[in-house]
This record gives structure tokens, C-alpha cells and sequence, in this order.
């Protein structure tokens, strides 16, 4: 009796079953990738080195052809809900918390097969999951099948073994074939079989079985032989049609179907085809009943799926996909709960290609779903499909939000407007959430805070109507006051937060305390703020994005103030990777913004004008105004302080784009500091006349008379900067800073220094704004103080701060040009090679390693730092240092 297709021997892989077995065993053992073509035999070595390695867990991921276009699909059943603490985590994260859980519970073997099904967030997340030793990989790959992701080189360097299975040699076919016929085969239908399989596993035992069932193979004189030709066929894939076309047309219906949607749950299956159906394609060896980790339904090989769903006409497609849309549905209204996982989000997207009665809950429960892997474009059609079949504002807004995602500004506030309409039958929480979603996006998106105050203002109750304690728009009212510069409203924020009901009233409140503290430098206060909102933001996943994605950059942005320009660079490039893939717009650009204004303030214009241009780009695409606006702004600062070797764009061409999202009547002026600063940057290039000086003085007394000292007390440091310290001490006089905020007093001093032309004073500021991190700036302080020092005869100390400036300027790293750096002198005390070699000096680098650099003789070296040491009135390098402020 001849075994059944499902049970074919492993045969001719006797060198691949050790190999594969070694790699799956070893507490730390990163597992093995089988590569090889349609048929080899790449799943049957897998599930046999599994037999041979049973101290671990397996768990099998779904992959298919139904899962490929899905981000995090294959992993889909391991993520945590879409509503819970992790809902704000990017979706490698979001994979990686899946996968670690379940190894938390002991070793695991991860079964991927068909790995190339895999979309390339899963790729990474099993990649992080291998080098973490997380799990032990087993991967199956068809070779014939272009990927860009799978296997990629990473699995391999990460000590992943790799094994390549190569068509069967004779005699292993031979062998195979005996097997598969469990008796002897004659000579002639040996090598006839043999040479039409060409070494290939499956197709051999296609051939088998096909002329077994046309009756061409059969068994006379106890030896297998065929009683007839072959029929002509032009490979596997002929072969396969035609047996799957053979039989009953019900069977061919029932493959088709399966092929729509496998794996398909039993029940559902056992519903749409019946039992007796079933049993005819299994003993055929077309199905398998799969048990883990539940009981499906699929083709026994994915062969057979790709040529049913490239056969089966695009309208019965379409017919089977609304059937088993609605028997897994009514299968999960049986069980009283709604599918989850990859269910969910196949169900939904089969609505969606095939229509049918929709369910408004599943289709919202998988928006949610998208939402949280980044599918925005899924996410906003489940979305709205929910909502036009009745899913209220909830449904709606989720839609909203998504189209924000998309850079659909004009259709999200359209939306809205619809769904103003159909709130008022929604109760008061509908009508509060429609008009808050409404005026955040007229403010932050299109910069009318005037129209988006108009929005609250028509969806306010009457005073006699209100039931609450606080006001319900409250929060958002609080926020729109904070864009416009406004820190007064810090207190009423805080007990708003404190004290209201709606998390998005708390919100809100929230990011308007945040800002306002931002702009008035009462860091630490904020961080402690932001460090209670950032759990109440996870446990509420319908937040606006742009109060969610602002979150981490204004974090960044305390951490620059403080000042920590690398501590808060490493937070903002960490939250700029975390949103790129899948991308997530509305952090990048905020992230990119975030990232633009702390390389200025670090002193890296040519760094700050890429990012700055990144930030603008992203913010165009989704029509973000007021983003648009500050990073231009940024870009002219950035683009008037890189050195001419840079080749900065031309100032003109980015003014005129700054005038293109000039401020309305009523903007967002959160940063618009930036703008002043730019003007005044752009002007001192160009020389305006002083206009644009002018109007950062102004700029800087607005927002001084608004209490956002912190923002004004940079526009005052630029203003020393460009010239003009008097100016800026009676500002900072006006309106002092925090006195508590460590910056804030060193631009104080600065600004007095610079005026009083304080020598002393303004190398103590350049010592401060290096042990900031600032090194430009120490630079300009530095380069004013030697020119103080040389101006009242002091050559001996000018050259000393005039080193203590060149050392600062070499850990920028990028060329940059500054009106202070552009007034100073060569340090005519020093020749060439003495500068060279006390600057090498100073970063610490040894005698030894500058004349190795340098090929010069140690002894040579030692000459010149001598030469330079008694030039600069000091007796050695730690001398060196101590009169740099550098010990």
C-alpha cells in the first residue's frame, strides 16, 4: 500500500537534517532559513527537524498569500489590543512585545514558513527577535519568488544558518519514488518518473498520484510500471492544474473558495463546503486539517493556492470572499465575541473587496487595528465604511484621524463638518469630541485659530444646560491660547488637567500647561507633567495626533532648554526612527522640526538645515501650516550661519517660501520666534538696515509681555549674536527669565558682557556654553573675548581664549560662518604647525599619535608644543587646560 501524499518520506536530505538539527539545538541558538524552489521539500525538512528537537515550544506564524500585504499580518494574533497600554508603540515594538512575552514563558522555536509572505516590519521584528536571542528561528523561503526582504543578509549575520536545498539526485528520487509506492518500480517508469520530476520532491509525487488516479500506474508482476504514455505536460505547474481540475466541479468550488481565504477555521469551512466534501479532498491529499494553534483548513502545499486564486475569475473571487466574510461573522456572533487578531483585519478587508452587510463594529474594532500598524489609508476606508453603516461619530472621527495621517486636511475638516451635522442627535459627548477633533485641526493644520475658536464657539451648550464642573472645552480653549503664545493661562491649565472628566479635556489641557511651560522655562515642571500625561495618552488611543505626536518632540525640546542639546538630540532622533517604518507623518515632521531647532541651538546649522528641510517636507505633504512655517524659518537661520564651503541655499528663494505660510490673522504662533529670528539672520546677510534686528527685538518683547521669557531670552541671544547686546540686556532686563533655568542666566550675563565688553566675563560665558554642548557659541564668546583681551594689550591671553575658541570650533565638525567668527584675527602669536599641534593638545591627543598623524618625529612635536606653551603663558598641557576652563 503506497503512502499518502501528506506523508511523504524525507528523503536525500540526510546532510540538511543534521544541519538543520545542530541549528536549532544550543540554549542561544538562532535557528536556520531553508531556501529552495516550489516543491523541494522545504516545510517537510522543517516539521522533521522538529521532531528531532523536543525540549521547546513552537510557535507556528501564520504566513500566506492572504497576510503578505499586511503590515505585523503573520504576527497579527500576538499583538496586544489596539485600546491598550501599548497602543502608542511603534509597530517593530508593538511586534517585539508579542514575540518577548511569549519567551518569558521558556524557549521557543519560531516557525516561519513561507517567510517570504513576511511584509518588512515583521522581517525586522523576527530579525530583533533572533539577535536578542529572544527566539530560535526556522524559516522556509522560496527561492523562485523575487523578495526584497526575505531572507535578508541580517538573519544570516546574525549567525542564522542557511541551508540551500538542491534538486534530488537519481538515486534519492529513486529512492523517494519506491517509497511513495512502497514497493518496487520497473526500470524504464523509473527513469521516465525521475526525469520528469528533474530532482523535484513535489512534482514527483504530483506525478505519482495523477497516474495512479487515471488509472496510467499500476502494479503488475509485483513491480510498479506505467500500463500507458504519460500525458504531455509542460511542468509542475500543468500537472497541478490538471489535478486540481479533475473531479467533481463542487470540488473545484470548495478549492477555490479555501484558496480565497485559507487558512480558513474549520467550522467555517466545514459551514460553506459540508463534511462529506471535506472528506473527499482530504484522502486526495489536496487539504490539511492543521491543529495548532487551532483547527484550520488550508491546501496542503501553497502551490496549489497561487495557481486556484490566479485561475479563479476576478467576480467568483470576489463571490468567495463575501461568503467567508459572512459565515466567519456569523461563526463570531455564535461565539458572543468579535474576531481578533489577522481574522479581524482579513474579514474587514474581504468587506471592503466584496461588499455584503456590513458589521460597524468589526469594521471599526480593524480601523482601530490598522491604526495601530500605520495603515492609515486601511485604517480611514474601514473607518468610514463603519461609519456609513451606522457607526456614529466614533466611527468618524477615527476616519478623521486617519486622513490627518494621510495629509488629507481639507477631507478630515470635512468630515467633521458632516459630522457636526449628525452629532446633534449624538448626545453632548459626541458634540464636544466632533468640535474639539474639528478645531484642532483648523488650528495646527491650517493655522486659523480664529475659525477653529468659531468651531467651539458654535458647539458650546447654553450655561443653563451644562452639567459638568468645568467647562467642556475647556482643555481645547486652554490650547489654542497656549499656540497663540499665551502663559498666562498656565495655572487655569493645570487645574483643568487636574480636575476634569473627559481624558480628552485633560488632554488638552495638558499640552496648553506643557507649551505655556515650554515658553516660559519652567522645564522641570513640564517634564513632570508630561511624565502623568504620557500613560493617560496610551489608555486613550482616539487622541487628536497632533496632541499624540507632540508629546515626545516637546520632550526634546525641555531637554534642549535646559540645556542638554545631546541628551535631547538623542531623544528626538530616537522618536524620529521609531516613525519611519511604516511611517507614522505627523510625528516625523514634529520630530524633524525638534531635531532642526536643537542642532542650531548645539551649533550644527549645516546638520539643522537638512532636518529642517525633512521637517518641511513632511509638513507640506500634510498641509501642517504653522510646521511648514517654523521650519522654513529655521532652514534661513540654519542657511545664514553654515560655512560658504556648504553651498547654503539661496536666502531669497527660502524667504519666499516663508511668505507663502506667512501668519494669518489669527495663527499658531507657538514658534514663531523662529521667524523673527530668521528675519533677523536673513537681514544682517542681505544688510537691511537693521530691519530685521528691529523686528526680533520686537518679537522678543511680545513674547516677554506674554511670559514666554524662555522663547524671548533666545531671540535675545541671538541678538548678541548679530551685534546687538545692548539691546538684548534691556530686554532680558525687562523680562527676566526663570531664575531657576541655568541658560536663562548665562544669556543674562552674556548679554552684559557683551556690552560692557567684559573680557573676563565673557570667556566665563564661553566656559558655560561648552559644558552645555553649545560649542558654536562658546566659540563667538570666546572669539569677543580675544579681541576684548587683544584691544587692551593683552596678546598673551588673547591667544589663549583664541585657542580655547579654535578647540570649540573643531567639535562642531561642519563649516560655519557667524558674524562674530567672521570679525576675528589669525592668532598671530602662533605659527601654523605650533596651532595644529596645541589644538591636537587640547582634545588630549598624545605626542606620539600627533607625530604618527602628522609624520613628524616625537621629538619634533614636543618642539612646537614647547614653542606654543610659552606663547600662550602656561607650562604643560594640564596648564594648557586649566587656562582653557577645560579641567
Amino acid at each position: 500500500m503506497s503512502r499518502s501524499v501528506g506523508e511523504s518520506p524525507l528523503v536525500g536530505r540526510d546532510r540538511e537534517l543534521v544541519t538543520a538539527v545542530g541549528a536549532l539545538r544550543g540554549p542561544a541558538a538562532p535557528g536556520l532559513v531553508i531556501v529552495g524552489p516550489a516543491g523541494a521539500g522545504k516545510t517537510r525538512l522543517a516539521h522533521e527537524a522538529l521532531t528531532r528537537v523536543r525540549d521547546r515550544r513552537v510557535l507556528p506564524l501564520r504566513c500566506s498569500a492572504g497576510t503578505s500585504g499586511m503590515t505585523l499580518g503573520a504576527l497579527a494574533d500576538l499583538l496586544p489590543p489596539a485600546a491598550g497600554p501599548a497602543a502608542d508603540l511603534p509597530p517593530l515594538q508593538l511586534g517585539l512585545l508579542g514575540l518577548h512575552r511569549l519567551a518569558d514563558q521558556g524557549p521557543v522555536v519560531l516557525l516561519v514558513d513561507d517567510a517570504h509572505h513576511l511584509d518588512p516590519v515583521s522581517v525586522a521584528v523576527v530579525h530583533q527577535a533572533v539577535v536578542e536571542n529572544a527566539v530560535t528561528l526556522l524559516a522556509t523561503v522560496r527561492s523562485d519568488r523575487p523578495s526584497q526582504a526575505v531572507p535578508p543578509a541580517g538573519w544570516t549575520d546574525a549567525g542564522v544558518v542557511r541551508i540551500d536545498l538542491p534538486a534530488l539526485t537519481d538515486q534519492a528520487a529513486e529512492t523517494l519514488l519506491t517509497a511513495l509506492l512502497a514497493g518496487p518500480v520497473q526500470g524504464q517508469t523509473l527513469r521516465r518518473l525521475r526525469e520528469l520530476a528533474a530532482g523535484n520532491p513535489l512534482f514527483l509525487r504530483e506525478l505519482v498520484t495523477s497516474a495512479r488516479e487515471t488509472g496510467v500506474l499500476d502494479r503488475a508482476g509485483g513491480h510498479w510500471r506505467l500500463a500507458g504514455p504519460t500525458p504531455a505536460l509542460a511542468g509542475l505547474n500543468a500537472l497541478l492544474r490538471a489535478r486540481l481540475a479533475a473531479g467533481d466541479p463542487a470540488d473545484r468550488e470548495a478549492l477555490a473558495l479555501l484558496a480565497a481565504g485559507e487558512p480558513v477555521p474549520l467550522p467555517v469551512a466545514t459551514a460553506l463546503t459540508g463534511d462529506r466534501l471535506l472528506d473527499r479532498l482530504l484522502p486526495r491529499g489536496l487539504i490539511t486539517v492543521d491543529a495548532a494553534p487551532r483547527q484550520t483548513v488550508t491546501l496542503s502545499h501553497p502551490r496549489y493556492g497561487d495557481l486556484l486564486r490566479a485561475d479563479t475569475p476576478a467576480l467568483d473571487r470576489l463571490r468567495h470572499l463575501r461568503r467567508l466574510a459572512d459565515a466567519m461573522e456569523a461563526d463570531a456572533v455564535r461565539a458572543g465575541v468579535l474576531p481578533g487578531g489577522v481574522d479581524l483585519l482579513r474579514i474587514a478587508r474581504w468587506r471592503l473587496a466584496a461588499g455584503g452587510t456590513t458589521n460597524h463594529r468589526l469594521m471599526l474594532a480593524a480601523a482601530h487595528q490598522a491604526a495601530l500598524t500605520r495603515e492609515y489609508a486601511l485604517a480611514h476606508r474601514l473607518a468610514e465604511h463603519a461609519y456609513r453603516a451606522g457607526g456614529g461619530v466614533h466611527a468618524g472621527l477615527t476616519a478623521v484621524r486617519a486622513l490627518v495621517q494621510l495629509g488629507r486636511v481639507d477631507q478630515a475638516i470635512a468630515l467633521c463638518v458632516e459630522l457636526a451635522g449628525a452629532a446633534r442627535d449624538a448626545g453632548p459627548d459626541g458634540r464636544i469630541e466632533v468640535a474639539t477633533q474639528h478645531a484642532e485641526i483648523l488650528g495646527y493644520g491650517c493655522d486659523d485659530v480664529r475659525a477653529a475658536r468659531a468651531v467651539l464657539d458654535a458647539a458650546t451648550p447654553p450655561a443653563g444646560a451644562r452639567t459638568a464642573r468645568i467647562r467642556p472645552f475647556a482643555g481645547i480653549d486652554l490650547l489654542l491660547r497656549s499656540y497663540q503664545v499665551d502663559c498666562t493661562i498656565i495655572e487655569a491649565a493645570l487645574a483643568v488637567f487636574r480636575g476634569a472628566d473627559r481624558v480628552a479635556t485633560r488632554l488638552a489641557a495638558s499640552g496648553a500647561a506643557g507649551y505655556a511651560m515650554l515658553l516660559a522655562g519652567r522645564l522641570a515642571e513640564a517634564e513632570e507633567l508630561i511624565a502623568k500625561t504620557v500613560p493617560l495618552a496610551r489608555r486613550h488611543p482616539t487622541a487628536s495626533p497632533l496632541q499624540a505626536g507632540s508629546l515626545a518632540p516637546t520632550v526634546a525640546m525641555l531637554r534642549c532648554y535646559r540645556p542638554d542639546p545631546a541628551g535631547a538630540r538623542s531623544i528626538a532622533e530616537h522618536g524620529y526612527e521609531a516613525n519611519q517604518h511604516p511611517p507614522n507623518p505627523v510625528n516625523q515632521a514634529l520630530h524633524a522640526l525638534a531635531l532642526a531647532q536643537i542642532e542650531l541651538f548645539a551649533g550644527r546649522p549645516g546638520a539643522a538645515l537638512r532636518w529642517a528641510r525633512q521637517a518641511r517636507l513632511v509638513a507640506g505633504e500634510l498641509g501642517l501650516r504653522p510646521v511648514c512655517r517654523w521650519a522654513t524659518a529655521v532652514q534661513i537661520q540654519a542657511a545664514a550661519q553654515v560655512g560658504a564651503e556648504a553651498e547654503p541655499p539661496e536666502l531669497a528663494a527660502l524667504a519666499a517660501d516663508l511668505r507663502q505660510f506667512s501668519a494669518g490673522a489669527d495663527p499658531v504662533r507657538l514658534f514663531d520666534i523662529e521667524v523673527a529670528r530668521a528675519h533677523a539672520w536673513r537681514g544682517t546677510a542681505d544688510n537691511d538696515g537693521g530691519a530685521g534686528l528691529i523686528a526680533l527685538v520686537e518679537a522678543v518683547a511680545g513674547h516677554g509681555r506674554r511670559g514666554a521669557v524662555a522663547a524671548g531670552a533666545v531671540g535675545a541671544l541671538d541678538l548678541i549674536r548679530l551685534g546687538a547686546p545692548g539691546r538684548a540686556a534691556e530686554l532680558l532686563a525687562g523680562h527676566p527669565p526663570d531664575p531657576r533655568w541655568s541658560l536663562g542666566r548665562t544669556i543674562e550675563a552674556y548679554a552684559v558682557a557683551a556690552r560692557t565688553a567684559d573680557a573676563a566675563a565673557l570667556a566665563d560665558v564661553a566656559g558655560r556654553f561648552a559644558r552645555y554642548g553649545m560649542p558654536l557659541h562658546a566659540a563667538e564668546a570666546a572669539t569677543v573675548a580675544a579681541a576684548v583681551r587683544l584691544a587692551d594689550g593683552q596678546p598673551t591671553a588673547a591667544a589663549r581664549v583664541h585657542v580655547f575658541a579654535d578647540a570649540q570650533l573643531a567639535l562642531v565638525g561642519e563649516p560655519v560662518s557667524t558674524p562674530a567668527l567672521r570679525r576675528r584675527g589669525p592668532v598671530t602669536r602662533l605659527t601654523g604647525p605650533e596651532h595644529e599641534i596645541i589644538l591636537a593638545a587640547v582634545r588630549g591627543e598624545l605626542s606620539r599619535n600627533i607625530a604618527a598623524r602628522l609624520h613628524l618625529s616625537e621629538r619634533t612635536v614636543e618642539n612646537h608644543l614647547n614653542q606654543a606653551y610659552g606663547k600662550l603663558g602656561v607650562r604643560g598641557r594640564t596648564e594648557l587646560r586649566g587656562a582653557l576652563g577645560l579641567e
